[in-house]
């Protein structure tokens, strides 16, 4: 099976990429860590289709799993979750030498391994994506997180995770709209730093979205790869991982002003994604060909590249003042030169008129 290492301290984090790898999560986990009491952190969707193929798996691994089903979805993305999920742990008596293991997409990751982080001051974790955006992005890098009122993600650690696997067999029963959301971290990955994998994009749109799950693989560990190779540089996000929040700062704030929920985290990263590529017309550092182009692939794997009707674009600019990259109380904007190479710059008033970057209609580069 594919294996791909994070490398870093005090140990790397093996990622396991495979279709069909779900049925042997157990063995393959106890592989790479020996078998311990855990709490199984899921939802209710995740757990109806995946817990009775994990739960078996684990527990002839040796594993002894306590399953503890938390309500999804980013308006359960709390720190009172984060604390039922503390809580759930010491009932079950996990001590420092049990662990979490997170089963769901990337609300159910971040909290489960925000849990892990300050449960007992740190306890280990392992990470088993069943969304494409949890494969991709969440559960890669060991930031973990929960939301405020007053923005997402702002409260959270840098915790790694001890393992991940990803089977992509598990995005087979998701939802059209949640599978297509998980693409748009793909696609971030590749401006970001592949540019094949942007063309193999453009090639394969329509049998990405037919789920082919060989392609699903490739496309799976080719993210990953761009962002291992990323957080080993920097882990905590002083430098380089900003590149990573590509599409990020206008996305969490236009689900901030959606209110959490309305609006999905993959399809406000690909409006966000169209909006850097814009504001990067507009400042001179790529051309409106690129806009074009990366816009073009969004719209052709079903993803929406501008603000949906009624979303309140006061609130959206509220919500950029709060953007957890700013420094000096200056935004900062990540936005693309190439295809796989982006460049982080300082805000220059473009936070002040969202309207002009997600606005309907309109050439990529901005009226």
């Amino acid at each position: 099976m594919p294996r791909l290492l994070v490398r870093l301290l005090p140990r790397p984090t093996p990622v396991l990429v495979e279709p069909g790898l779900l049925p042997r999560a157990g063995e393959a986990l106890a592989a790479e860590w020996p078998a311990r009491p855990v709490l199984l952190v899921t939802d209710p969707v995740a757990g109806s289709l995946f817990g009775e193929t994990l739960l078996p798996s684990l527990a002839k691994a040796g594993f002894r799993v306590r399953p503890a089903t938390l309500w999804g979805g980013e308006a359960g993305k709390t720190l009172a979750t984060v604390e039922e999920i503390c809580a759930q742990c010491a009932a079950a008596g996990i001590g420092r030498d049990g662990g979490i293991v997170a089963l769901g997409g990337g609300v159910v990751t971040d909290l489960a391994g925000f849990a892990a982080a300050v449960y007992r001051r740190g306890i280990e974790w392992v990470a088993i994506p069943t969304t494409l955006l949890a494969m991709a992005d969440a559960a890669i890098g060991g930031k973990t997180a929960a939301n405020l009122p007053a923005g997402k993600n702002l409260v959270g650690a840098f915790h790694q995770p001890r393992a991940v696997l990803a089977d992509p067999d598990c995005l087979r029963p998701l939802p059209p709209r949640e599978f297509l959301s998980g693409l748009a971290e793909i696609a971030k990955a590749a401006v970001v730093g592949d540019r094949g994998l942007f063309e193999r994009l453009e090639e394969r749109a329509d049998a990405v979205r037919a789920r082919d799950a060989r392609w699903l693989a490739d496309a799976v560990a080719a993210a990953v790869a761009v962002k291992a190779a990323i957080v080993e540089r920097d882990e905590r996000e002083s430098g380089e991982r900003m590149h990573l929040n590509l599409g990020h700062t206008m996305g969490h704030a236009i689900e901030a002003a959606a209110g959490f929920g309305p609006i999905r985290h993959g399809e406000a990263v690909a409006i966000g994604l169209a909006a850097a590529c814009r504001i990067g017309v507009a400042r001179g550092l790529c051309d409106e060909a690129l806009a074009v182009r990366v816009i073009g692939l969004l719209e052709r794997l079903g993803l929406p590249t501008s603000a949906p009707a009624g979303l309140d674009l006061a609130a959206v600019a509220a919500a950029l003042a709060q953007d957890k990259k700013s420094r000096a109380g200056k935004l900062r904007w990540v936005l693309p030169r190439a295809i796989g190479r982006v460049e982080v710059v300082a805000d220059s008033g473009e936070s002040e008129r969202p309207e002009r970057w997600i606005g309907a209609g309109g050439p990529p580069g901005g009226p």
